[in-house]
């Protein structure tokens, strides 16, 4: 084994295996993602089954050669084989400089907190859902009680401390797509006579939905975290691929079925669409699982990136640490009270910051850390036909992230409706006056 070889292996048993790293991510990135994509194939038309597959694709080769990056940063400062808290900043600084790695923290921070945003929102909503008629609480309530039940669960340090959690977020999301699916083929059946509802698809709509499938697939800001805490540091690439194997298996189905059976009646939330029934109760009781769990690991890397910035120790018991993740959390329920709707802030956050950390950085930081050149570095060479397709993925990402933002951004100021925050109005509810629809 070489010296190159060495550094990206660690014997430490607590690090993540392969499996255990595609957990981790899958975990993470199917949630909130799949109950939005038969609304975003609404708006797209069946031209967004086949947006799917590509974004599938293009993402999951984008996040290769995110991965290969940090293995370059590896291979040319050995100083960086240590964890570290920040890793796709890092990557942005070696190839950019300062500036760039600012901006990548912003982008990073700003995807993983809207996540994390979205994530409380849909707990809070399915959990009065599932407890209806029995609990009549407020949704609002239910934004801040579940978020300071989530505050201490977050002060784990890093991933490897806490890997049961991505094993329980995996398993209850792949449980509640397939009796989503079930459930939306029964709901078909029953209403088989009825005429599905076509939408009208407009320029707007499409490019809306397009943000809305990027976040879908939008676990980049995630990588290079998860990468740092594996055994072997090469073997990314194979985790991403189980990664986007597990997610085209989870999201076609649902995505596919709610788009025929419900046609334009279809709601941000599929699961909206569902019957009540067992079934339907399941379904919301595992999804709240997940996101219980999703939601603490998307947390993780913005603690890290800021512990590591105000140099607070991240090991062992520290006040400081369990502080400021405190207030990341509550900092993220405000937010969450402040807009109790998510529909817009899955479009804005799918076409600005995670289009930029999907598609436009890690291209171009791979490329540019290959065109680097150093008399200690061996050379890396990039095929003609690579370097197309890389600079294909920028292209994608700029125009097709512009045009999401632009949509999402005048969504929101024109919007005809408007949800009151939940501190002028506590006793929002988004199941007891149909009229309200938080999305």
């Amino acid at each position: 084994m070489s010296s190159s070889d060495s550094t990206s292996i660690t014997a430490d048993p607590k690090k993540l295996s392969v499996i255990m790293a595609a957990a981790f991510l899958a975990g993470e990135m199917a949630g909130s993602g799949v109950l939005a994509l038969p609304k975003a194939i609404v708006d797209s038309g069946w031209i967004g089954i086949v947006l799917i597959l590509l974004c599938c694709v293009n993402t999951g080769f984008s996040g290769s050669k995110l991965a290969k990056c940090w293995i370059i940063i590896e291979e040319r400062y050995p100083q960086y084989t240590e964890d570290t808290g920040s890793p796709y900043p890092t990557i942005a600084y070696r190839a950019y400089g300062k500036k760039m790695k600012y901006l990548v923290t912003f982008c990073v921070a700003a995807t993983l907190f809207g996540v994390s945003t979205v994530l409380l929102l849909l707990i809070a909503q399915l959990l009065q859902a599932l407890l209806i008629p029995h609990v009549t609480m407020s949704y609002c309530y239910w934004i801040l009680i579940l978020g300071l039940i989530l505050l201490p669960l977050t002060w784990f340090g890093t991933p490897k401390d806490f890997w049961p959690m991505a094993v329980f977020a995996l398993s209850s999301i792949a449980l509640a797509c397939l009796l989503t699916f079930i459930q939306i083929l029964i709901d078909g059946s029953l209403n088989k006579q009825s005429t599905v509802p076509e939408a009208k698809i407009t320029f707007k709509t499409f490019v809306f939905a397009f943000g809305t499938i990027l976040f879908a697939f939008g676990g980049a800001a995630l990588f290079p975290t998860i990468q740092n805490d594996m055994r072997d540091r090469k073997q990314f690439p194979k985790s991403i691929l189980i990664t986007f194997t597990i997610l085209l298996v989870l999201y076609t189905p649902v995505a596919v079925s709610g788009y025929f059976t419900f046609g334009s009646a279809v709601k941000s939330n599929i699961v909206q669409n569902l019957t009540q029934g067992a079934i339907t109760k399941v379904v919301q009781s595992l999804l709240i699982i997940h996101m219980f769990f999703a939601f603490i690991i998307a947390l993780n890397p913005i603690s890290q990136q800021i512990e590591e910035f105000l140099k607070l120790p991240q090991t062992g018991f520290n006040w400081k640490r369990y502080l400021l993740r405190s207030c990341i959390v509550l900092l993220v329920i405000f937010v969450a009270l402040s807009i109790p709707h998510f529909g817009n802030i899955l479009a804005l956050i799918g076409g600005s910051s995670v289009t930029m950390l999907t598609f436009i950085f890690p291209s171009l930081f791979y490329l540019k850390l290959c065109s680097q050149k150093n008399t200690e570095w061996p050379p890396i060479y990039v095929s003609l036909h690579e370097r197309v397709y890389l600079w294909e993925l920028i292209a994608i990402g700029v125009l097709g992230g512009c045009a999401a933002t632009w949509s999402a951004i005048t969504s929101i100021v024109t919007s005809s409706t408007f949800t009151q925050p939940c501190y002028i109005n506590p006793d929002l509810s988004c199941y007891h006056d149909p009229n309200v629809d938080c999305q």
